[in-house]
């Protein structure tokens, strides 16, 4: 209720009205008019239900800690039984906030440890360099270099990609966080087609899946460059413009490693010839999986002349009939076989990975699609599906539950017989009390069940048919019952017609 309303109440109240007009003209409920008029209720501050919720927190941390898996409404249910008077939504509300549901081992992966946002956590900026004109027997048009840099420490490193599409891109990205030996908690990345939206300005959703992988956030950098990445991109163009004609991608990115080993060299050992510089404390880096992002990367190739196929400084044998045709040489992060299909996607070969750089000739290939992936570990199954009878803890604490409402009983103006609270503004159920006592019947029980036998009676005996009160021939005795089959003695054939509109 708003402020305004507040005082127009009280402007009213004042005037002699009562709360039921007041509620009549507000358009309001005469029990919140109630509420504020008395002050239960304070305007601006939302009314909870954490105080009644707090006593039946053990009870539904031990069901909870029996099975990870017990259904919210199921356990509602329980509660209501023990005496429990707030609606569902407050109740999966306080589940929430107080976390009393765990964590299942078996089918949830456990949260990854991630540090505090303090002053020394580290962000890792990537962006893409591109330059033209690479040695021939690259295979491509351009070389792509992926820089990934750590905000505080201002360590960065690079890894040579063929292309700038989203398998190289998580391919360069997993280089580089292993040779950082960590990941920092957020990523920003610049806006390139693989990883930018075009439309709405936002990441891709692979994207972040990768991010999540790693246990990192992914976001999006801005487009101007700053005085790190200038001066990084500038030491890339000299080195390129240095590289030999003859040199290899395995041999371009050990060059690439050593610059950027060497500018960070120099760049701590300026810092520390100045006057008062204090060494800056460790950066913090969260650790990294054992395995990279099952991407997959794809690169085109042509089959030579003695019916092989190249990539990585190592070479792969296809059937003789193939060269000079266009293939495509497929391997997906973090498995050890190597596909060749044509263009259109259909298998030709599968090898084993040669290590990179070992100028190896795999001859042996094997036709047929075969599997990309090992089979996945048979994990112990989780019996989610079943439902689990509480335990001897948590009988205990329903049990503390009643002694404390037996206790209470009579002490509190909203309690009822049998240790439950009423609603209050409702009747009491009396209906349902014979089927709430589940457990052994007590002389407290007894006098529960005793007392809603005789509220059902009477109930019954003042008014047999409450809810259909349109079927009681007493209160419409112009009305013929719908049950009759048929004219009785004395009574006309006509009487069960309707009347019609004119007599003659």
């Amino acid at each position: 209720m708003t402020r305004e309303e507040y005082i127009n109440i009280c402007a009213l109240r004042s005037r002699g009205l009562s709360i039921a007009a007041i509620a009549r003209l507000l358009g309001r409920d005469r029990k919140t008019v109630s509420s504020y008029l008395s002050g239960k209720r304070t305007v601006g501050v939302r009314s909870s239900g954490r105080g009644e919720f707090e006593r039946f927190i053990p009870y539904c941390r031990q069901r909870l800690h029996d099975d990870a898996h017990f259904e919210a409404s199921a356990l509602f249910a329980e509660l209501v039984d023990l005496g429990y008077t707030g609606g569902y939504s407050t109740f999966t509300r306080a589940l929430r906030t107080h976390q009393l549901r765990p964590r299942c081992p078996l089918c949830q992966r456990p949260p990854r440890s991630r540090p505090g946002l303090q002053d020394n956590v580290e962000e890792v900026h990537f962006r893409w360099y591109v330059f033209s004109a690479p040695p021939a027997d690259w295979g491509s048009t351009h070389a792509c270099i992926l820089v990934g840099r750590l905000t505080h420490s201002q360590r960065w490193s690079a890894a040579l990609a063929e292309q700038i599409d989203l398998g190289h891109l998580v391919g360069s990205v997993d280089r580089i966080l292993r040779q950082f030996g960590g990941t920092g908690w957020r990523w920003r990345f610049d806006r390139t087609q693989p990883i930018h939206c075009p439309g709405g300005g936002k990441l891709t959703t692979v994207l972040g899946k990768v991010a999540r992988h790693y246990g990192a956030v992914a976001d999006l950098g801005l487009a101007r460059q700053d005085a790190d990445d200038e001066a990084i991109g500038q030491a890339l163009v000299l080195w390129w413009q240095t590289s030999g004609v003859d040199t290899g991608p395995l041999e371009a990115q050990e060059s690439l490693d050593r610059l950027a080993r060497l500018m960070g060299t120099r760049r701590a050992s300026a810092r520390a010839g100045h006057d008062g510089y204090t060494v800056p404390a460790a950066p913090v880096l969260l650790d990294l999986p054992h395995d990279p992002y099952p991407a997959r990367i794809s690169v085109a190739r042509a089959v030579s002349a003695n019916s092989m196929v190249s990539y990585r400084d190592n070479l792969y044998a296809v059937p003789r009939h193939l060269h000079g045709h266009a293939v495509e040489v497929r391997r997906r992060l973090g498995d050890p076989l190597l596909t060749i299909a044509t263009p259109r996607g259909r298998v030709i070969a599968q090898h084993s990975l040669a290590p990179d750089g070992a100028n190896l000739s795999v001859i042996g290939h094997r036709h047929g699609i075969g599997l990309e992936r090992p089979l996945p570990v048979a994990r112990p199954a989780c019996h989610s599906k079943l439902y689990s009878p509480p335990s001897a803890e948590a009988l205990a604490a329903a049990e503390a539950l009643r002694q404390d409402a037996h206790q209470e009983d009579g002490l509190e103006p909203g309690r009822q017989a049998g240790g439950s609270p009423g609603r209050p503004g409702r009747s009491w159920r009396w209906t349902g009390v014979l089927g709430r006592i589940r457990k052994e019947p007590t002389e407290g029980d007894e006098l529960a069940r005793s007392e809603a036998v005789i509220r059902l009676a009477t109930h019954r005996q003042h008014d047999p048919t409450p809810h259909r009160r349109s079927h009681n021939p007493a209160r419409h005795p112009n009305r013929t019952p719908r049950n009759r089959q048929g004219p009785s003695e004395g009574d006309s054939a006509l009487d069960g017609l309707p009347a019609p509109r004119h007599w003659t």
